[in-house]
């Protein structure tokens, strides 16, 4: 079982401090969740079939996809500051 100077370790790698009492408690959250694992591990599967998609009711009333209050590509670029060849031109944001 992992102890608190694993977790205030981690804590240490991803850049943050823990107190003794958040890695407690981090602690305390880790093997809970453990034993949660465990139960699921011992739960009999054999026999059940696997799920592909969770719904067994096909999604067919999605709408299709329709094309409406299209902006032409003028309209667009109306009230832009610079473009060219048909495409909004913005300052560079990475050196």
């Amino acid at each position: 079982m992992k102890d608190e100077a694993y977790f205030k370790q981690l804590a240490h790698q991803l850049m943050f401090e823990l107190s003794d009492e958040e890695a407690a408690d981090i602690k305390k959250e880790f093997e809970t969740l453990n034993k949660q694992l465990e139960l699921l591990e011992n739960v009999n599967t054999e026999g059940v079939e696997e799920m592909v998609y969770p719904f067994e009711t096909p999604t067919s009333f999605l709408r299709e996809d329709c094309v409406e209050n299209v902006v032409s590509v003028e309209d667009a670029l109306k009230n832009v500051h610079k473009s060219r060849a048909r495409h909004v031109l913005v300052p560079k944001v990475v050196k």
